[in-house]
């Protein structure tokens, strides 16, 4: 169904998006203002993540990054019904995850952009 590379990256970056805007309706139902709580989510994410992804792709092979990549979406889908969990629990956690996932979101969309447009090939390629 999604074989190509291209078709799982639009897919991905597509079921990103409908995740942003769900949280994002979701946020701005919040009767404080969550927008500041928003962006710095979304510069810590793109401090912490955009490096770490450049150096993995310059120093690990596809195929290595490939079972990193499962590895990780097993942890998190394991951490998931937890955190929500935890949600329902704790009073005013909905309101930080909300928070988080958008931030989140737009923060590796930032690294995306900067990843694409600013930084140097050597650091953008793949490990062979």
């Amino acid at each position: 169904m999604l074989g190509s590379y291209r078709s799982r990256q639009l897919a991905r970056i597509g079921l990103l998006a409908l995740i942003a805007l769900f949280t994002g309706t979701r946020v701005s139902s919040y009767e404080t203002s969550p927008w500041g709580w928003v962006a710095v989510f979304a510069v810590v994410t793109a401090l912490i993540f955009g490096p770490i992804t450049w150096l993995i792709r310059d120093r690990v092979s596809k195929e290595q990054r490939e079972r990193l990549s499962y590895v990780v979406t097993g942890l998190v889908l394991l951490c998931v019904p937890l955190v929500i969990g935890l949600g329902f629990v704790v009073e005013g956690l909905l309101f930080f995850i909300d928070v988080g996932i958008l931030g989140s979101v737009l923060g590796l969309a930032v690294t995306f952009l900067v990843e694409r447009t600013v930084v140097p090939e050597r650091f953008g390629g793949t490990a062979q």
